[in-house]
């Protein structure tokens, strides 16, 4: 363990969170393999995946609960974030002349540890029981992607970032985040809108992936988070093809045959049209 953290503030943390501190002291060790690291291949996306093992994951999961989560997100956030959720994020959009949607690249790698220190600051304003956090949440200088504190960090790292947003755009813009996927509605010039996102995106120390950016008018297809937002908040026709096609196979072959190489894929395809309809309803 480095120097800088102190045996106080370890017995402190390990009592704050209810755990022992030789469990503390394992696990904030760099020496030890904490973390399962591996390819996360979804399409033609790649993702690196940094699973924390077990009692690392218990001890961040306790952070998070306990203290990370009394600080909530900025109004513009939605993803990761008690009571929003995909379908709040994108609601926002409806019925609109003009969508843009924006994309940051490398989100959770480019949450560097300098980035996060402030932010845990608040929380551990005590030199040695902040140090002994970073060591707790990041790796290699940044935040694991795969580590259950990571994404509301990323977020309460994002939350100044999303008001310099929102205050730079003024009425004409309504805007909203789900993670790294950034989406705008209203009818404003949408290259100035672009360059004005970017400029301060750039500036905090994150970067946007300019071949994601889109702009998407009324009479064509608008999709934020892969909802259609032309006319309220609907699935694509082709998505709902598919999902009447799949519930009758399975009314009439059965479940296995209906998705036989990952049935776990129907759970995800299933909760995900009750999630939308239950959100419809309660918009309604």
């Amino acid at each position: 363990m480095q120097s800088t953290v102190s045996d106080q503030a370890v017995e402190k943390m390990a009592q704050r969170l209810g755990v022992s501190a030789c469990a503390i002291r394992m696990v904030s060790n760099p020496k030890t393999r904490n973390y399962r690291v591996y390819v996360q291949r979804q399409g033609r996306k790649k993702r690196l995946i940094e699973a924390p093992k077990i009692i690392l994951k218990r001890i961040q999961r306790s952070l998070l609960d306990s203290i990370f989560s009394h600080e909530h997100s900025s109004t513009w956030s939605h993803g990761f974030c008690p009571g929003r959720s995909i379908f709040s994020h994108a609601v926002l959009h409806t019925c609109k002349d003009v969508v843009v949607t924006m994309d940051i690249k490398d989100f959770f790698p480019s949450v560097s540890s300098q980035k996060t220190r402030p932010v845990l600051r608040k929380f551990f304003p005590d030199e040695s029981e902040l140090e002994l956090t970073m060591q707790l949440v990041t790796r290699n200088g940044r935040l694991p992607q795969g580590a259950p504190t990571s994404p509301h960090l990323a977020n309460l790292v994002f939350s100044p970032i999303d008001e310099a947003i929102a205050r730079s755009l003024g009425a004409r813009w309504v805007y909203s985040r789900y993670a790294d996927d950034l989406a705008f509605s209203g009818d404003g010039p949408a290259g100035m809108l672009i360059d004005t996102v970017s400029e301060i995106v750039l500036r905090n120390g994150f970067c946007i992936a300019t071949k994601k950016t889109r702009v998407m008018r009324q009479h064509h297809r608008q999709k934020i988070t892969g909802l259609v937002v032309n006319r309220g908040l609907n699935l694509s026709r082709e998505k709902r093809k598919n999902w009447r096609a799949t519930l009758h196979r399975i009314s009439t072959q059965g479940v296995e045959a209906a998705e036989p190489h990952c049935p776990f894929k129907l759970n995800g395809f299933a909760a995900f049209h009750m999630g939308l309809d239950k959100f419809k309803k309660a918009q309604a």
